[in-house]
């Protein structure tokens, strides 16, 4: 397997250019994050950004706060015509990962009730095992998805999360009944 290209020993993008007022920005962007306010304040100034502190402040928010956040903004942000995305969106070491998967990947997804919209899915069926047991879901969907598709992978919150910005281009393979192991009514059965 190949390693992944790093500044000094971190996992940095070799994108990166210290800039001041990119720092300045992510300061003030940061004071948010975790928060659904983060996204908000990101696009409200990102623009004067460099193009790596664009990606790697979006991506740094996306996987600190997703939850009931404007989804339809994250897809606007994510869309931007802006030079780098991969190497820059993504860790070195998440983007040596990408490059190594095939051309059609599976992935999962524990669908929230009533959801209609989303991006992102996991290639761990375990870890969307446990996003349908945090929801409620007794199920989870296996889809298919070209690589070409894919917007990012992400490797920081141990979900291996793929976004893809277009449900379109995922389709559907089956669902999968996610039944919790050593509960009375399904000893002896695992998810």
């Amino acid at each position: 397997m190949k390693t992944a290209p790093t500044i000094s020993g971190r996992d940095i993008s070799p994108d990166f250019r210290q800039s001041e007022k990119d720092a300045k920005i992510a300061r003030e962007v940061l004071k948010y994050a975790g928060t659904p306010a983060a996204i908000r304040h990101f696009n409200k100034s990102c623009k004067p950004l460099t193009t790596y502190a664009y990606w790697h402040i979006l991506s740094t928010l996306w996987v600190s706060y997703t939850g009931f956040s404007d989804l339809e903004m994250w897809k606007k942000l994510f869309s931007s015509p802006r030079k780098n995305r991969e190497t820059s969106l993504m860790k070195p070491s998440e983007f040596v990962v990408f490059r190594q998967m095939p051309d059609q990947i599976t992935v999962y997804r524990a669908h929230r009730p009533g959801e209609t919209d989303w991006i992102a899915y996991t290639v761990a069926p375990q870890t969307a095992a446990r996003f349908a047991y945090e929801r409620g879901a007794d199920c989870i969907h296996a889809y298919q998805v070209d690589k070409a598709d894919v917007l990012a992978l992400f490797l920081r919150r141990g979900e291996q999360e793929i976004l893809v910005l277009d449900k379109s281009r995922v389709q559907f393979v089956r669902e999968i009944e996610v039944v919790i192991a050593g509960s009375a009514d399904t000893a002896g059965k695992e998810y």
